[in-house]
């Protein structure tokens, strides 16, 4: 009686479950990236389906899982990733390299491992070892050394097995030569002569389309299948087919494919026609052996391949495809009993070779605690990808010049090494421009971005060189106007009649808010400059103004400089007037919000300040409430304008800040820096970006290190990488001009002298008459 109560009540308990598990079915969508797949996943959704297979094999006190099976078709790998992270698609099996990118860019997680016969019990059966697999008739290889200039076939780019581990050991024994850092493809390319790597021109691995075509040319798909997850020669039955074909020297794959594809290939593959090429060990230089010996011949052991789902998912979902992925190995796997209704882990069926999951696989196992991409590869994995970024420039060395810098350029540091980016970024605080100048001409920093007037005394004293320019537009226009802005109501000013008015600038020495307006001034009548001294004469002109830096010792050789240029300077103590982030009204951003703030009439900026910090596109506290429409532009005409007519209404054009290096760098090093800053734009670019923003700064701080109005970065042509040839002949006279005004150039500081004389002779003359 006790015995068939119980029994009542399992039934009773198995009902209710299943009917609350119709209730909350969770569909389990797996992304086919080939007709193939698609055709097996459908038919195992068929299988799955037959309640009779599933009610005789689970335990009756086992909930069966809610997650009711679908398949969606993706055009490849990335595809799929894209899918599962778009919320289009839900499972999909990886290879550990592919898995490791999966987590990085896609925001995804292992759930479930392929588990092999374990050819190392240490193991537990998830991993696979890397083997380099020729035609024991091609004698033209005998060790590592001998690869350069051969044909070879992978499974793919960015593949554990077939990429990872044969490359990265080629890379780190100093056989292969890094031709570009962060693209190891390019050095593969340079090594073979020819190849077929799967996704080598695949926008991952290939973002500015620059990948030479020889990485695919042993490929054999057509169309979109062409060097993609789909060619024929893409996977490991793949890689083994261009090798054994005669196509490749070589192939990188895992060890089981040999005696896998002999297996499959009725015959006409005897795994005795094939060798292995061992790697470099304890100095040797590399050798080879018989395919059976594949424990001590090989490039390593690799982490099995995954099953992984969206990091998104919750908790609960994630478990419902866990217990999916349990019942359907346990009924179809390699020793389930519906294995003859539909074999989970063969793809020949279906015309193919490992088709969803590996054609070895015994079962699906939960990765339990190595739930994250970066654990299940382990060490030794981010060991070879670091091997894999290697690069011929250790570190990249920015020099900042305020705190607030420092903080940016810190997270900079963070956000680069997240991406792996090479070479390695540091941050050196500099005390003002000048010494940032200094330590980069004398090989204790190597890079920093510059303003225009900056960029003319870097390369003239400290023979720095301009290698990539701040885009503003994003049509490659390294250029930007500088424009005199007042308020609106202060209709009665003009250009002509800024005597004895407040002036607000982005600092000493720039090129908007020094160069060009102190230019028009004196081009205007305006301002007459006697005794060789600039400074003095603006600061007769102006009753006030904010000049960041006026008073600093690079700015102020005669420690003459009128302290009324900085009287209008918000900050306070120590940091008023100085020409970083530190003063409140530096910088383009600075020099406007001390024109909102009634701290000057005028405001020498850039052409797109204005409408950076309106009409709620800074949400800093001064400027939240402020309109574009409040304030005008001046032209040299004498007319105001639109603040959007500064195409008509400006007081000249000038080229873009600009990152510079040190002369003395080679061609290659230069290379380096703009490939370093290229790819970190490619992940950075966007201000909407939740890790790390380029070109964006703290809410109460702007332009740190770029200019927030940055859209790109663009490289200068090693031609152009002259200051004088960046600057351009106009800019560069308007530089010479103010020089000219202040004695300062050797060929002209005596003529300018006679000419002063002559003047004072000629006013001393005239007032005898």
């Amino acid at each position: 009686m006790k015995a068939v109560f119980i029994a009542a009540l399992v039934s009773c308990l198995q009902y209710a479950v299943n009917v609350n598990a119709q209730q909350y079915r969770i569909e389990a969508r797996w992304c086919c990236i080939n007709p193939q797949e698609l055709e097996k996943c459908e038919a195992m959704k068929k299988a799955f389906e037959d309640k009779s297979a599933m009610t005789t094999v689970m335990p009756p006190w086992r909930a069966p899982s809610m997650a009711i099976l679908t398949c969606v078709r993706g055009a490849h790998r990335f595809d799929c990733m894209m899918k599962i992270n778009n919320n289009e698609a839900d499972l999909l099996t990886l290879d550990a390299g592919m898995g490791y990118i999966a987590g990085e860019y896609y925001t995804m997680m292992p759930i479930m491992a392929e588990k092999y016969e374990s050819n190392n019990p240490a193991t537990g059966g998830v991993k696979v070892y890397s083997v380099g697999v020729m035609r024991k008739n091609n004698r033209a290889v005998t060790k590592n050394e001998d690869l350069k200039g051969k044909a070879s076939c992978h499974t793919g780019t960015g593949h554990g097995a077939g990429w990872v581990y044969p490359i990265s050991h080629l890379l780190e024994q100093n056989i292969m030569e890094v031709t570009q850092c962060n693209v190891p493809v390019k050095s593969a390319a340079d090594f073979f002569r020819s190849m077929c790597a799967p996704n080598a021109l695949q926008i991952y691995f290939n973002p500015f389309g620059a990948n030479p075509a020889s990485v695919c040319n042993l490929c054999v798909g057509q169309g979109e299948d062409y060097c993609s997850t789909n060619d024929p020669f893409a996977g490991y039955q793949g890689a083994f087919e261009c090798v054994s074909s005669g196509a490749g020297d070589i192939a990188f794959l895992r060890e089981n494919t040999i005696e896998q594809m002999t297996k499959n290939s009725s015959g006409n593959v005897n795994p005795s026609d094939f060798d292995l090429l061992c790697p470099n060990n304890l100095g040797q230089t590399g050798s080879r052996m018989g395919w059976e010996n594949y424990k001590t011949c090989n490039w390593g052991m690799v982490p099995g391949n995954i099953v992984m789902t969206s990091a998104f998912r919750s908790a609960t979902t994630r478990d419902e495809y866990k217990k999916l992925m349990e019942e359907l190995s346990a009924v179809f796997g390699a020793t389930g009993p519906y294995k003859n209704l539909f074999d989970m882990f063969q793809s020949a069926p279906w015309g193919g070779y490992n088709l969803l999951f590996s054609d070895d696989v015994l079962e699906l196992i939960d990765v339990g605690e190595k739930d994250n991409y970066d654990k299940w590869v382990g060490d030794e994995y981010r060991e070879k990808l670091e091997v894999l970024a290697k690069c011929d420039i250790r570190t990249a060395r920015w020099c900042v010049i305020s705190t607030h810098e420092m903080r940016k350029c810190e997270s900079m540091i963070q956000a680069f090494s997240a991406k792996n980016l090479k070479p390695v970024l540091d941050c050196i605080l500099g005390i003002s421009t000048d010494d940032c100048m200094q330590k980069i001409s004398q090989g204790d920093a190597d890079l920093m971005t510059l303003d225009a007037g900056d960029i003319y005394k870097g390369g003239k004293d400290y023979n720095l060189v301009p290698i990539a320019a701040e885009d503003y537009s994003g049509y490659s226009t390294a250029k930007y106007y500088s424009v005199a802005v007042a308020r609106k109501r202060d209709s009665h000013l003009t250009i002509f009649n800024l005597k004895g008015r407040r002036a607000c600038t982005a600092g000493a020495g720039t090129a908007s808010g020094w160069l060009v307006p102190v230019d028009t001034l004196v081009e205007t009548n305006q301002i007459r400059i006697l005794n060789c001294d600039t400074a003095y004469a603006v600061g007769e002109f102006f009753s006030k103004a904010c000049i960041p830096g006026v008073l600093d010792t690079a700015y102020n050789t005669k420690d003459r400089n009128p302290i009324n240029l900085c009287e209008v300077c918000a900050s306070g103590g120590q940091d008023k007037c100085r020409r970083n982030s530190d003063e409140l009204y530096f910088g383009g951003s600075g020099a406007f919000r001390c024109l909102t703030e009634d701290g000057g009439d005028v405001a020498f900026i850039k052409h797109f300040s204005v409408r950076e910090n309106t009409d709620g596109r800074n949400q800093a506290e001064w400027a939240r409430n402020r309109r574009s429409d409040d304030y005008e532009l001046m032209c040299k005409d004498g007319k105001r304008k639109a603040i959007d007519d500064w195409a008509d209404c400006n007081l000249g054009e000038v080229p873009s800040n600009a990152v510079v290096t040190a002369h003395f760098k080679t061609t290659k090093e230069k290379k380096i820096y703009w490939n370093l800053l290229n790819y970190a734009q490619q992940f950075f670019a966007s201000d909407s970006n939740p890790d790390f923003a380029m070109f964006d700064s703290y809410k109460d701080y702007k332009d740190l290190i770029f200019q927030d109005a940055t859209v790109r970065l663009i490289e200068i042509e090693p031609e152009m990488q002259e200051y004088k040839n960046y600057l351009g002949s106009v800019f560069t006279r308007g530089m010479e001009r103010l020089q000219w005004y202040n004695c300062q150039s050797a060929a002209s500081v005596t003529v300018t002298s006679h000419m002063f004389t002559l003047v004072t002779l000629i006013v001393t003359m005239a007032m005898f008459l």
